[in-house]
């Protein structure tokens, strides 16, 4: 009667130990929900003002860089042909290089100092988003060298998703001719962002001239 005894309690400890570590791998292998951003905590009536608000405050910022600075600007800097080429592709142009540092260093640099950074970047990406031509842009009569350099960056961040699918493309050619696994890491990508910013800046100081 003892061993019959004590081999039913065994039976049940192992069953209650399956049973335990059973629950605790289904733990683990459940997906964690990811945090919620700012802007999904907030209610929804506050998503819809804060979309409509950054849509008039887009509307109104293409207007203001269109109608109002980019007149002034370029006939502040018309008279030196390179300086103003220069000033009208940092509106659109030059935030490509912004964003390419902030991937360059996104992984060395310090966290303050990387916060700063990706404020610039993505500031800088909303003006240049503001400068993509439209009906109303285009009959605006701007220096040619100004006009060059903002045409430029304005149509490179138009010409984003081409130049996204090209470097796709490029990069699984690389990736298939050295055999090598994984995805671009932060310093290719920032380079490429860079190269695409002078790119640009040299179409609009040439090729648009031709």
């Amino acid at each position: 009667m003892g061993r019959k005894n004590q081999a039913g309690k065994n039976r049940t400890a192992g069953n209650r130990g399956g049973r335990n570590r059973a629950g605790r791998n289904r733990g683990v292998g459940r997906p964690r929900a990811k945090p919620k951003n700012w802007f999904t905590k907030r209610p929804g009536w506050q998503q819809t003002g804060i979309v409509l608000a950054a849509t008039a405050l887009g509307v109104g910022g293409h207007f203001f860089l269109w109608g109002k600075l980019f007149p002034v600007l370029g006939e502040a800097v018309g008279h030196i042909p390179v300086l103003s080429t220069v000033v009208g592709w940092l509106f659109a142009g030059g935030a490509f290089g912004a964003l390419g540092i902030v991937a360059i260093n996104h992984e060395t640099a310090k966290p303050e100092n990387a916060k700063r950074l990706k404020i610039v970047a993505w500031v800088w990406s909303a003006v240049a988003v503001l400068c993509i031509p439209t009906g109303y842009a285009n009959g605006i009569r701007l220096p040619t060298d100004f006009w060059a350099g903002v045409y430029a960056g304005a149509y490179g961040v138009a010409a984003v998703p081409l130049a996204f699918l090209v470097v796709v493309v490029l990069w699984a050619l690389v990736v298939k001719l050295v055999k090598r696994k994984g995805e671009p890491t932060g310093q290719p990508v920032g380079w490429v962002l860079i190269a695409y910013s002078a790119l640009l800046l040299v179409w609009g100081s040439t090729l648009l001239r031709s």
